[in-house]
């Protein structure tokens, strides 16, 4: 996959006001679990675990797993244009 192409499925996945939302929420909290965050965004359980894994597969969250509970924190380091995004939305 060459950079053009790269870029264009992380805006896609940076194209969602869901997910710009949990960003935030992770930005602003460091870690949160699938139903802290669908608590937060207003989303059932099972939409919010649908963007989570979406944000995973394009290495923008990472899950901390510790014993059954999974938390989420934002995945660092991250392509520059996700640092771009997420430093201008608020």
């Amino acid at each position: 996959m060459n950079n053009l192409q790269s870029y264009e499925q992380l805006l896609k996945v940076l194209a969602s006001k869901k997910r710009l939302h949990i960003l935030l929420y992770l930005r602003k909290n460091k870690m949160a679990s699938v139903n802290e965050l669908a608590e937060a965004i207003g989303l059932k359980k099972q939409a919010t675990s649908k963007h989570l894994r979406i944000l995973r597969l394009a290495k923008i969250v990472k899950p901390n797993k510790k014993g059954l509970f999974v938390k989420y924190r934002l995945f660092l380091p991250q392509e520059k244009i996700v640092k771009q995004v997420l430093s201008v939305i608020q």
